[in-house]
């Protein structure tokens, strides 16, 4: 399955969009519709699986990126995205915890050397 709507199938089949149900109800025993929704789930089952060989035997991207999906993990931030974070939190009033953290280690070396 390529994930293709109805128009996509009728183009390469050469039929009309009327027909597409009935021609789906002789092959598989159900509209199109539903049809598309089966071998969709088909198809992403097969990608999984795709994925999950390709991260078993090479690791990398292919294992980073299936272990960010299965554990409901996002993106992995980039440089650009942490330094648009940063520029952020640096306009905020409150103090972040680094900046906290670094007050009290002045305060420690000051008074070390006062």
């Amino acid at each position: 399955m390529q994930f293709n709507g109805a128009s996509e199938v009728c183009a390469v089949m050469g039929c009309d969009v009327t027909e597409l149900d009935g021609l789906c109800m002789q092959a598989f025993g159900m509209g199109f519709e539903r049809s598309k929704e089966k071998f969709a789930a088909v198809g992403r089952a097969l990608l999984r699986k795709a994925l999950m060989q390709q991260a078993i035997e090479t690791g990398g991207k292919a294992l980073d990126m299936l272990a960010r999906e299965q554990l409901g993990i996002g993106a992995p931030t980039t440089t650009k995205s942490r330094e648009g974070a940063k520029a952020d939190a640096d306009t905020d009033d409150k103090p972040g915890a680094l900046t906290i953290l670094q007050g009290k280690r002045k305060d420690r070396r000051t008074r070390a050397t006062g």
